[in-house]
């Protein structure tokens, strides 16, 4: 099962030490990302997974919100993602839709715990 995380424009996750950001959202279910080291930038939808490190697949999560990229991310077990906030260290992540925001530490596609914040 994949991770989903939902982000607005200009968030980022982090597949190992390559952070990757949230470059535009065209509609809930069509996003682009972008690999901040090399520039480059994925077109993301909900047709099928866009490979964008080797063994490492994102496409767009189940139940889109207007403003967010649900980013749903397939990568093996061995595979550190993690949100940004939580890469860096900061106490506390900002809420997606103002209200309670949830981190959920991952490794690979497996959710090992999590904090909510408000």
């Amino acid at each position: 099962m994949p991770l989903v995380l939902s982000l607005r424009v200009g968030q980022d996750f982090y597949v190992g030490d390559e952070q990757v950001v949230v470059h535009k959202v065209h509609d809930p279910r069509r996003f682009e990302l972008r690999v901040v080291r090399t520039d480059r930038v994925f077109g993301i939808s909900d047709k099928e997974a866009v490979e964008i490190f080797d063994d490492v697949f994102v496409s767009a999560g189940d139940r889109p919100q207007n403003g967010l990229a649900r980013v749903a991310i397939d990568a093996p077990r061995e595979i550190e993602i993690l949100r940004g906030e939580r890469y860096r260290g900061e106490e506390k992540p900002e809420p997606v839709d103002g209200g309670e925001a949830t981190v959920k530490f991952a490794k690979g596609s497996q959710i090992w715990g999590s904090r909510s914040f408000r």
